[in-house]
């Protein structure tokens, strides 16, 4: 059987992680490795994972190098240690038993797929879906989900999509050898619209899975502290994307930003909220000087 190498990276999160390893140990597909990847949380979590679960793979960033980097850490060791498969998951996530043995029949049993998702609900109600599929919109600079906010009973046939979220994505090694890795000039957030895009590119086929299914705590880890950390990162990375991707749209994209987010300001002013009018500023300001990867505090 295939084997595949599931790739956690956690960041402050060890209760989460904790939750999201102990479901995994209950699934029915037993040819994987388990590999988390310590990125640069605040102590050194792995210690408490290394005693909790001893065949799990720690491995300790001393720096956050991102999602993407994070993953590219755990991606890295995989393909050394010869992975067919590689999962990225989400560390706020509870898997289902089947859910890793039907993304893996479906995409040995498919010879134009390269990517496999399942499809996630909601943690706080696991009866609506959170993605269930996704395309892009060149005149957004974004990815699009599909089915969020629906009940999960609707959405029940396979399908091709163009997007998988970084979620939680089964990905072939072939994919990686011919593409590459994350780009972790994202450092968080369309890192994997980005890979999607190019693996969709090169010639394969990704496929949403609905009778595979995950819960997520979307949100999770999320704190006041670095509550305008997203909104930086969306608006300085939209930019990016379109501009490594979709140049040609790119000027339509970038007055579309510009404009929902004037008016937004307009609205965070009189609300008092004149740090994420500051925070967008700035992500529009590294983007025209290049400034990508982690942001720089100012």
């Amino acid at each position: 059987m295939p084997s595949v190498f599931i790739i956690i990276v956690n960041w402050n999160g060890l209760i989460d992680t904790i939750e999201c390893i102990k479901s995994i140990s209950n699934i029915s597909y037993k040819y994987i490795r388990v590999v988390v990847i310590d990125n640069g949380s605040e102590k050194d979590e792995n210690q408490e994972l290394a005693v909790k679960f001893p065949d799990v793979i720690t491995i300790r960033s001393e720096i956050n190098l991102g999602f993407a980097g994070g993953s590219n850490v755990g991606i890295k060791y995989a393909l050394k240690n010869d992975a067919d498969y590689i999962l990225l998951i989400n560390n706020d996530t509870i898997v289902e038993k089947d859910f890793l043995g039907i993304l893996v029949d479906e995409i040995k049993n498919d010879r134009h797929m390269g990517l496999a998702v399942p499809k996630i609900n909601y943690y706080s109600d696991p009866s609506i879906t959170w993605y269930a599929g996704g395309y892009f919109s060149k005149l957004r600079g974004a990815a699009v989900t599909i089915g969020q906010g629906k009940s999960e009973n609707l959405i029940q046939e396979n399908k091709y999509v163009t997007f998988a979220t970084g979620c939680c994505l089964l990905i072939d090694r072939k994919v990686i050898n011919d593409i590459g890795l994350l780009d972790e000039k994202y450092f968080l957030y369309l890192e994997d619209a980005d890979f999607c895009l190019r693996a969709v590119k090169a010639g394969y086929k990704i496929k949403s899975i609905p009778h595979s299914k995950i819960l997520h705590k979307v949100n999770a880890s999320s704190s006041a502290r670095y509550e305008n950390l997203p909104l930086y990162y969306m608006t300085r990375n939209r930019l990016y994307f379109t501009k490594k991707s979709f140049p040609k749209y790119f000027g339509y994209v970038y007055a579309y930003i510009l404009i929902s987010m004037t008016i937004k300001s307009i609205y965070w002013f009189f609300k008092g909220e004149k740090d994420k009018i500051l925070i967008v500023k700035k992500a529009f300001n590294d983007f025209k000087l290049n400034i990508l990867g982690k942001m720089k505090e100012s």
